[in-house]
């Protein structure tokens, strides 16, 4: 990661994360980017030599449980986490520790996926105030026909103490397995390809699939989000980016959500998988296009 730093901090509770900064030339303010589950900073590497070229400092965080960031369980394969406060307890104490004390002109929250929902519920309950937020393919919500299922399988499981166990479907990280036919992630090999070859150099940064914990934890912190949505709180200007082609997440309830909001809007990436930032070259200038005009 040229042109920055990355390190290894001690949150409050004593969990060890690791952070990364990035200045920039320009002074146009500063960008907190929060990737998805199971990403890791090195996967981000394009887009914040993008937003430093846009004279963006930027600051990101790998989060707990993934990347080069503590692990809860012995297995550090496993997709776990106790509960979604965890996370916002974890983006407050980076926020205000690291990002805040700079000052910037701007500070906006770019955030992918999970990244997206531990933010926009951080901001609905007012544990941060960026200035702005952009939102790619958030994780509002599950896909309608999955959440029925997922909250009864989940129930069992973890009423039998199997929480750290993986969902159906989903194992440990498998570089042989993850192909880029039929993936529901991209449609673009190259970065498809250079994810593959940045967990190859470094096998600490693999995470497998979630676990039993983890889909119980983001299921009651969908249900919180919404809720909070719903009372239609006052928030920063936040934008949407909507993925047509979304196979991970519910479009929905991205929709839903920004109805909701009275300074939320969305804008729809054509063709686009689940990860936008990951996308083919003009799937991905059509997002650039949507982000300068909304920071302009």
């Amino acid at each position: 990661m040229r042109s920055g730093f990355t390190s290894r901090e001690t949150a409050p509770d004593g969990g060890r994360l690791r952070i990364g900064f990035w200045p920039a030339e320009g002074g146009r303010g500063q960008v907190v980017l929060l990737p998805g589950r199971s990403e890791f900073l090195e996967k981000y590497e394009e887009t914040i030599g993008e937003l430093r070229g846009r004279g963006f400092d930027v600051w990101a965080m790998d989060w707990r449980g993934q990347g080069l960031s503590d692990r809860a369980l012995a297995d550090r394969r496993k997709g776990y986490i106790d509960d979604f406060d965890t996370y916002l307890r974890d983006l407050v104490w980076f926020v205000e520790t690291f990002a805040a004390p700079r000052r910037a002109a701007t500070t906006c929250v770019l955030a992918h996926s999970m990244g997206g929902h531990i933010a926009l519920r951080a901001v609905l309950e007012a544990k941060i105030a960026p200035d702005r937020m952009v939102l790619l393919a958030p994780m509002i919500d599950l896909p309608w026909n999955m959440r029925p299922y997922a909250r009864w399988l989940t129930g069992v499981a973890t009423g039998f103490g199997l929480g750290d166990w993986y969902i159906p479907g989903t194992g440990p990280h498998d570089p042989e397995r993850a192909a880029f036919e039929g993936n529901a992630l991209t449609g673009d090999r190259a970065r498809f390809d250079r994810t593959r070859a940045a967990i190859a150099a470094n096998p600490a940064v693999a995470l497998g699939g979630p676990t039993f914990g983890w889909l119980g934890a983001a299921l009651r912190s969908i249900d919180r989000l919404r809720a909070a949505a719903a009372a239609r709180p006052e928030t920063c200007p936040t934008l949407v980016c909507i993925a047509t082609d979304e196979r991970v997440v519910s479009i929905a309830a991205q929709k839903s959500v920004c109805g909701m909001l009275p300074r939320c809007g969305y804008v729809e990436i054509p063709d686009s998988r689940h990860e936008i930032l990951m996308e083919r070259d003009e799937r991905r200038a059509l997002f650039w296009r949507e982000f300068d005009t909304f920071l302009s």
